[in-house]
């Protein structure tokens, strides 16, 4: 019988969409188990379909969250340690920490703390500008704009990432020159996203940029959750404020736990 405790590791694309995942989960799925804890195990969950620009469309980023929130709560319902949203989107981050209890960490929030703690200005470097604006907006609303860079932006697609592993040369050098241009804007650290180009830069041994550091946004969530799930078990984590009673709290995950259509 497998007595590790697990962590559910939700995404905001499909996993049936090769494009995007054949590639990228397997050298998440090869990291995660290197940095994680020996007592964890982790599962990897998408969501139903990719929904078009979900990096950056706030109507995919609708159709997303509810799919994901849903997932949360059957996480803490079959009893997984925590929860990571590796998808740099942000999708449930209000709604899980309204909804659940158990731990939930959020892969951009992780970053962007931990960047201004270690360098104290940064900038994404990110595979679009659509997604980088995206992360730009959360990191305002996470109190951080003072320590906001301006980062930088390739005019990719997940579904270039293939052609990408297979001859990484040519986009290592076009990211090395966006990342300076970053540097020169005053960036003391650098967040790739989403996670695939966290994953080709980790695969790639590309760490850093003349001595800027790159962060490993999906090793760090990694470790956040197991930060959380032993603060919890200690009695040290409180969770956050309670906004309406549990009668609606119960109904609220009800509602969420109806499949889409």
């Amino acid at each position: 019988m497998n007595s590790k405790r697990k962590i559910w590791l939700q995404s905001s694309s499909s996993d049936s969409d090769a494009a995007i995942w054949s590639v990228y989960q397997q050298a998440a799925r090869r990291h995660a188990r290197t940095l994680l804890s020996p007592q964890y195990d982790f599962e990897f969950h998408g969501v139903s379909r990719t929904y078009p620009a979900v990096d950056y469309s706030d109507s995919s980023f609708h159709l997303a969250t509810r799919e994901v929130v849903r997932n949360a709560i059957l996480a803490e319902q079959s009893e997984y340690a925590g929860f990571v949203n590796v998808s740099t989107n942000e999708t449930g981050h209000r709604e899980i920490r309204e909804l659940t209890d158990f731990p939930a960490v959020f892969i951009t929030e992780a970053a962007v703390h931990l960047a201004a703690q270690i360098g104290g200005t940064f900038a994404f470097l990110t595979h679009n500008s659509g997604s980088r604006l995206r992360m730009e907006a959360f990191t305002r609303q996470y109190g951080l704009e003072d320590q906001l860079v301006e980062g930088a932006s390739m005019n990719l697609t997940y579904h270039d990432f293939a052609a990408m592993y297979a001859n990484p040369a040519p986009a290592l050098e076009s990211f090395k020159v966006l990342a300076r241009k970053a540097i020169a804007r005053g960036a003391r650290v650098l967040i790739p996203a989403g996670g695939p180009l966290n994953m080709f830069f980790i695969e790639n041994n590309f760490r850093d940029v003349d001595g800027v550091p790159l962060l490993d946004i999906l090793g760090l969530a990694l470790k956040e959750v197991e930060t959380q799930i032993a603060l919890r078990d200690s009695g040290m984590l409180v969770r956050g404020p309670i906004v309406f009673s549990t009668e609606w709290k119960q109904k609220l995950r009800e509602l969420f736990l109806v499949p889409p259509p």
